[in-house]
């Protein structure tokens, strides 16, 4: 039944944009749903409609069907060859796209010259060799190697000469991996935190943040866990506390990986908390979001909307439009879940009114088209076709590239 709504979705969305952008191909909108039908039948029913109601230049549908995950993989194979076997259906090419498959194996064979599969799984073998490598490259690295030299790549063995020039606090060679008296006065006077200019600290640093991500892709997360614990302890112990924020909202996120959803949460508070008393809001929003995903998976939905809200609040009020969005966004999307749905419509429409105030660059790097499709979707089951349709080309427009004053003024031309 969702696919079946998607199509229609979609294909609204199609109308919206082949009439702002090419008026001259006009499609008709899809007959009422038919009612009483097996959820396939009813995606049939629409997919066929739709290649119905093409018209020149348009002669085919290209589908893409992508579950996160496939309960019955034989039941699934069925439904695609059914789909397949329908004469109304030629016209329409299927891609699919699984993530934990495959699963449509044996279809694709018997389908011959008719199909084509494409294996793009990552090897996690080969990436977990790349990344031992990298690893084993940084620690052989000088502490003074610059660049991609120091994430892993190939460079000199030694570090580079210092430069002349003429300041004499700067002309002296600096000592191995420390910060000599004139980079340490001028860092101080800038208000630099020293430990920005030592490069001993820097190397050590990278190698405990690059450590703890290899240990977690390898399954060894209670390694990460203390990798990553040093790393943002260094930087508590540095005074750098934006990175050390930065650090623990991280290490929350290993530690979920663990398995302790509650000790995860704990650290994102803790994150939350040293990030708005060092006056980083942004930082404060990143571990907001995270409360709400640590409180989903301990399964506390109500708990997870408070969080997600407040998210949306603290990034109104610190600027970060981006992650007030996807807060807003998320809290309506849990409410529509739970069937609060007058709750969740003022959670979308906060997450718009929130993409109105933002920059163009803001609002196409935003989920608000996501919020604006998720409550079209919810006025359409409510037969309000004419706000859907609005909200649709509000997406369509919210995710479009700003036009040329120019370009506009001359036609594009």
């Amino acid at each position: 039944e969702g696919r079946a709504e998607e199509v229609r979705s979609d294909w609204d969305e199609l109308r919206a944009l082949l009439a702002q952008d090419t008026p001259a191909i006009a499609l008709s909108g899809m007959a009422p749903a038919p009612r009483a039908q097996e959820p396939l039948v009813r995606f049939g029913l629409d997919v066929s409609e739709a290649l119905r109601r093409l018209v020149s230049p348009l002669d085919g549908l290209v589908l893409v069907l992508a579950p996160v995950w496939v309960g019955d993989a034989r039941k699934w194979a069925q439904d695609i060859q059914l789909l397949l076997a329908r004469p109304e259906l030629a016209r329409a090419r299927w891609v699919v796209v699984e993530s934990d498959g495959p699963h449509l194996t044996t279809l694709v064979q018997s389908l011959g010259a008719q199909a084509e599969s494409v294996d793009a799984r990552v090897s996690d073998a080969a990436v977990a060799g790349n990344m031992a490598q990298v690893l084993a490259a940084m620690t052989a690295a000088s502490a003074g190697a610059t660049g991609f030299q120091a994430i892993g790549a190939a460079g000199p063995r030694a570090d580079p000469p210092p430069r002349q020039v003429s300041t004499a606090s700067l002309n002296q060679a600096q000592p191995q991996g420390g910060v000599d008296g004139g980079m340490q006065k001028g860092a101080t006077f800038m208000g630099i935190p020293s430990a920005l200019m030592d490069k001993e600290f820097q190397k050590a640093l990278r190698l405990k943040v690059f450590g703890a991500a290899h240990s977690l892709r390898e399954g060894r997360a209670a390694e990460a866990v203390r990798e990553q614990t040093e790393a943002r302890d260094l930087c508590l112990a540095a005074g750098l506390m934006r990175e050390a924020c930065t650090l623990e909202v991280a290490l929350g996120g290993y530690v979920m990986q663990a398995g302790q959803p509650q000790k995860a949460l704990q650290l994102f508070r803790e994150a939350g908390a040293r990030a708005t008393s060092q006056g980083l809001p942004e930082v404060a929003v990143q571990a907001q979001l995270a409360q709400g995903a640590a409180l989903l998976t301990l399964q506390r939905t109500d708990d997870a909307v408070i969080a997600y809200s407040e998210a949306g609040r603290l990034g109104m009020e610190g600027s970060s439009p981006v992650l007030a969005i996807e807060g807003y966004r998320m809290a309506g999307q849990l409410l529509a879940a739970r069937g609060r749905l007058q709750e969740a419509t003022f959670a979308w429409r906060r997450a718009l009114e929130t993409a109105e105030k933002a920059s163009p660059d803001e609002r196409r790097s935003s989920t608000a088209p996501e919020a604006a499709r998720q409550l079209a979707s919810l006025c359409r089951k409510h037969g309000l076709k004419a706000q859907a349709e609005s909200l649709e080309a509000q997406a369509l427009v919210l995710e479009s590239p700003p036009v040329d004053a120019k370009s506009a003024a001359s036609g594009g031309a």
